[in-house]
C-alpha cells in the first residue's frame, strides 16, 4: 500500500457524503415536535422525509453522467447551491409546513450529488490497493452517519428546538461547500461533451446488463438492506419484547456501531495481504456466525448486541470491498457507476426492508434466517462477479 495516500482528499471525501446522511437522519427525531406545532398528524409530518428522498433518490441517476462530462467540482458546488436553497426555504417559511415540504425536495435535490460525487472522486483519484482503503473510510462514514445523526438531531431539538435543526444543517452545508470551492481539486482531467438523455439512459442499461457490474453492486445493495433492515426492527425487539427504554436501547446500540469502526479498519488490513476475493468471503461467513448466534443466544440485550455486533463488522467488510469492484474498471464512466451503484442500494434498501416488515419480520429468529439467505445469495454474488469478464473500459484486473 502507498504510504503516501492523500488523506486529505479521503476527508473531504467523507465530509462529502455525511452531508446527505446527515440531512435525512438529523431531521428524524424532530418530526413529533413539528407535528405537534402545526397541528398535524406524525405520518403526515413524514412527508418532511418523504419529499427528501423523493429529490434525493432519482436526482443521482443525473448527477453522475453530467459530472463524467462537466467535471466533479462544479456539479457539486451546483448541488449544495441547490441544497442551500431548499434549506433557506424551510427557514424562511417555517409558518408554512407546505412550504417546508417544497424546501425539504429541493434540499434532497441538491444533496442527491454528494454519495455520487464523493465515490466517484476517489474513483478518479485512487488507483490499485489505494482504491480499496479510501472507498472504505467513505463506506465506514456512509454508514456511521446514519446512527449518529438522530443522536445529534435530538439533542439538538431537545435544547434549541427543531427550527435549529435545519438552521445548523445550513451552517454544515455551507461549510462543506466552502470547504469544497476552497480545498478540493478537480479530479476528473478529461472533460468530454454532455450527454444526452437516451445516452445516459444506454450507459444504465449497459450496467444493469454487466454481470460483472449487477454481482458486486448486488453484495452492496443487499448487505446496506440488511442493515437497514436491522436497524429498524432490533429497537422492536429490544423494547417491546425485553422491555427496554429508547434511551436504553441507544446505549446498547453503540456496540454494532463499534463493528462497524472495527470491520473497516479489519478490513483495511487484511485485504491487501489475502486479496479482495478471499476478504469479501469473510462476510457471509460472519453473517452465518451472526445467525447460529441469534438463533440459540439467549433474548438478553448483551447477547442480542453481539450478534449484531458479528453481523455489522460482516457488512464493514462487504461494502467497501463490494464498492470498489463496482468502481474498478469503470474511471470514464466513474460518476454513472456510482450513480447507479449508490440509487441502485437506495431502491433496493427500501424495498427490501419494507418487503421484510410486511413479511412479519419482528424477531431474532427471523432475522438469522434471513441472514443465512443473504449470506447464501451473497456467496453466489461474489463467485458469478470474479467469474464474470470486467467491462473493457479498463485493463485493471480484480485481484
Amino acid at each position: 500500500m502507498n504510504r503516501s495516500i492523500n488523506f486529505k482528499f479521503i476527508l473531504i471525501a467523507c465530509l462529502i457524503i455525511s452531508i446527505g446522511q446527515l440531512s435525512m437522519g438529523l431531521v428524524f427525531p424532530s418530526l413529533p415536535w413539528i407535528a405537534k406545532d402545526f397541528g398535524i398528524s406524525l405520518e403526515h409530518a413524514q412527508l418532511l422525509v418523504s419529499a427528501y428522498l423523493l429529490g434525493f433518490g432519482p436526482s443521482q441517476f443525473l448527477y453522475g453522467p453530467i459530472s463524467d462530462s462537466l467535471g466533479r467540482k462544479k456539479v457539486l458546488l451546483f448541488g449544495l447551491t441547490i441544497a442551500l436553497l431548499g434549506l433557506a426555504a424551510i427557514i424562511l417559511w417555517r409558518d408554512s409546513f407546505s412550504g417546508m415540504v417544497a424546501g425539504r425536495f429541493l434540499q434532497g435535490l441538491g444533496t442527491g450529488c454528494c454519495a455520487v460525487l464523493a465515490r466517484a472522486s476517489v474513483r478518479d483519484k485512487f488507483n490499485g490497493n489505494d482504491l480499496p482503503l479510501a472507498l472504505s473510510y467513505v463506506a465506514m462514514v456512509a454508514s456511521i452517519t446514519p446512527v449518529i445523526a438522530p443522536v445529534l438531531g435530538g439533542f439538538i431539538n431537545y435544547h434549541y428546538g427543531w427550527l435549529q435543526v435545519f438552521t445548523s444543517l445550513f451552517g454544515y452545508v455551507l461549510f462543506a461547500a466552502l470547504v469544497i470551492s476552497f480545498k478540493f481539486k478537480e479530479s476528473l482531467h478529461q472533460p468530454s461533451p454532455l450527454p444526452s438523455v437516451p445516452k445516459m439512459a444506454r450507459t444504465y442499461l449497459d450496467l444493469l446488463r454487466s454481470r460483472y457490474f449487477l454481482s458486486f453492486a448486488s453484495i452492496s445493495w443487499l448487505n446496506f438492506s440488511l442493515m437497514i433492515t436491522t436497524v429498524s426492527v432490533m429497537p422492536f425487539i429490544m423494547q417491546n419484547r425485553i422491555g427496554m427504554t429508547s434511551d436504553e436501547y441507544a446505549m446498547w446500540a453503540v456496540i454494532p456501531a463499534i463493528g462497524m469502526l472495527m470491520g473497516s479498519a479489519f478490513c483495511n488490513r487484511v485485504r491487501p495481504i489475502i486479496g479482495t476475493k478471499a476478504m469479501l468471503f469473510w462476510t457471509p461467513a460472519l453473517h452465518v456466525t451472526a445467525a447460529i448466534w441469534w438463533y440459540f443466544c439467549p433474548l438478553e440485550p448483551l447477547y442480542l448486541m453481539i450478534g449484531q455486533w458479528i453481523m455489522i463488522f460482516g457488512n464493514a467488510i462487504a461494502l467497501p470491498c463490494s464498492q470498489t469492484m463496482v468502481m474498478l474498471p469503470y474511471q470514464r464512466q466513474a460518476g454513472a457507476a456510482a450513480a447507479m451503484s449508490g440509487g441502485g442500494q437506495m431502491i433496493a434498501s427500501s424495498l427490501v426492508s419494507m418487503a421484510l416488515v410486511r413479511l412479519g419480520l419482528d424477531s431474532v429468529d427471523d432475522l438469522s434466517l434471513v441472514l443465512v439467505l443473504f449470506a447464501l445469495i451473497t456467496t453466489t454474488n461474489i463467485v458469478r462477479g470474479f467469474n464474470a469478464e470486467a467491462p473493457q473500459e479498463s485493463h485493471i484486473k480484480p485481484d
